[in-house]
């Protein structure tokens, strides 16, 4: 894991309300903004984030859950799910990203391990693998239970890579979504408004109880980049998350790579094809970056402008961030000959 910048106060906006929170991009892992991230506390339902994790994982997201009583004895937000009802896995995985359904938590956590004990093994010897090493789980809907607990960098460790899972990613990033109970529709609404507040925002999970306060993760992607945003015991939430994203994302400069190279050409009217190389990735330190060029060994020609000729690999202390085309930057005809 990277984490070579971290920060203790927004470049600007102020002070937070958050008792814990922190910053972080997705893809590298790195930390822009910190407050007591590493700080073990209840975090109410964002804890659903594992579970509709290892729900998409599962591969069993079309499969129907029967719900039984154990499902639907809970308390809280719930999906409104009753004893009988048939209901995919995947509309279970909407029911808690977006209306916060603790039945539905309880439904999938049941129909993946059969136990509620059976599945936050689960849910630790996954947050193990992430290197969340400040969590441990007892309840697949967050409830205060068990000492169910995690860090503000341990949530952003888990969002970041859930990002990466399609399934999960479409369904946090909805703002409404007709999950499918007994063959009829339902319509449920995202509690996070960040959707509609934050531009380019892709998604978050909220999360309320007594003991843990008011809990919040967020995603915004702006062109290559995305960060998470993690709030934990904030009682001003939503503009902690809106103080927080410009000041992060004002943190990245721009890395341009623009190579003028040659190709080898076969049969043309010329010996080589010029070709260029252009690509651009917003980083943290342009000093951590490198980049590998790949070209053909030679090209048979006609060679059409724009035609790909190899491809460019930047990356970012060693991690990949982007790959591009390396193109032919004019036309080479063939070489026809004389009579």
């Amino acid at each position: 894991m990277i984490a070579a910048l971290s920060f203790s106060a927004p470049a600007h906006g102020g002070d937070i309300s958050a008792s814990c929170a922190v910053v972080m991009d997705a893809d590298t892992l790195e930390t822009l903004y910190s407050k007591n991230i590493d700080e073990q506390r209840p975090v109410a339902s964002t804890t659903k984030i594992m579970t509709s994790l290892l729900a998409c994982e599962s591969g069993r997201l079309s499969q129907t859950v029967n719900i039984t009583w154990e499902m639907v004895n809970t308390e809280g937000s719930l999906l409104g799910l009753r004893v009988g009802d048939r209901i995919s896995l995947y509309d279970l995985v909407a029911g808690m990203l977006l209306p916060s359904g603790n039945d539905a938590a309880n439904a999938a956590a049941l129909f993946l391990a059969g136990s509620f004990s059976d599945f936050a093994a689960m849910m630790n010897e996954r947050a193990r693998s992430l290197g969340m090493n400040g969590s441990y789980f007892t309840t697949p809907s967050g409830l205060d239970e068990g000492g169910n607990r995690s860090t503000a960098r341990d949530l952003a460790l888990l969002t970041a890579q859930a990002l990466k899972n399609s399934d999960f990613a479409q369904l946090f990033a909805r703002s409404s979504y007709d999950v499918e109970i007994n063959g009829e529709k339902l319509r449920v609404y995202n509690h996070n408004r960040l959707l509609s507040e934050i531009d380019g925002c892709i998604g978050g999970k909220t999360g309320y109880t007594q003991k843990a306060g008011r809990c919040l993760v967020s995603a915004v992607r702006r062109g290559s980049n995305t960060l998470v945003c993690v709030t934990l015991g904030a009682p001003d939430d939503w503009n902690d998350h809106k103080k927080l994203y410009p000041a992060c994302f004002d943190k990245y400069c721009d890395f341009l790579i623009d190579e003028q190279l040659a190709v080898p050409a076969v049969g043309g009217t010329e010996n080589s094809v010029a070709a260029v190389c252009r690509a651009s990735v917003r980083v943290l330190s342009k000093k951590r970056v490198t980049y590998e060029l790949y070209l053909l060994p030679f090209v048979y020609c006609p060679v059409r402008r724009g035609q790909v000729l190899g491809r460019v690999v930047v990356k970012y202390d060693e991690k990949e961030l982007l790959t591009a085309d390396i193109t032919a930057a004019r036309d080479v005809e063939y070489y026809a000959g004389t009579e």
